[in-house]
């Protein structure tokens, strides 16, 4: 088959998921399917840093995935920024299977008019990179992709990009088809 025709397949980091997508469950509902551990924070800081253990690692017991915080003073800061990174990192590395059908409630309320309206620190960031990355590896292409979720090609990169690794992933992808990067134009 030439390049551009052979079936996506996820790259050796990304794991099959059953539905929903970790990522897309609430983050309340995501904390009670993760282990917590709370240790100290390294590096500068002197006494502020190292007397309380306030840095926070959180593990999704399904799917062994983890991610840390420990910039803040403050335990519950970290732990909601912890959890805001093990959902992009559930995002990054989980693919749904079976892939989806049709775009999610949550993405036709975000795609107004074939745009897509989403703050890089908003809560629903991680689901809608989840569900773009999902429908690029079961489609095998940015510009299908784009089309069966109602958004223009560009908006679908503009998203993608918000992540520098989600990006990074579709352009692996874009390179073992043959085909040249997707720019990040933001």
């Amino acid at each position: 088959l030439p390049a551009t025709e052979r079936p996506a397949v996820a790259p050796p980091s990304c794991q099959p998921v059953a539905a929903p997508h970790p990522a897309t469950i609430a983050p309340e509902e995501l904390q009670k399917e993760c282990d917590v551990r709370h240790t100290r924070g390294s590096g500068p800081g002197g006494q502020h840093r190292n007397k309380v253990s306030t840095a926070v690692v959180l593990t999704h017991r399904p799917t062994q995935v983890s991610a840390s915080a420990s910039e803040e003073r403050s335990q519950a800061r970290n732990a909601a920024n912890a959890l805001q990174r093990l959902r992009l990192r559930l995002a990054l590395d989980m693919r749904t299977d079976p892939p989806p059908t049709a775009p999610s409630g949550l993405w036709r309320r975000r795609a107004k008019g074939g745009k897509m309206s989403v703050s890089d620190t908003h809560a629903d960031l991680p689901a809608l990179l989840a569900e773009a990355l999902d429908w690029v590896w079961a489609i095998g292409d940015v510009k299908g992709a784009s089309a069966a979720l109602g958004v223009s090609s560009s908006q679908l990169v503009r998203l993608l990009a918000k992540e520098a690794a989600a990006l990074e992933r579709v352009n692996r992808l874009r390179a073992s088809k043959g085909l040249g990067p997707l720019r990040n134009n933001r």
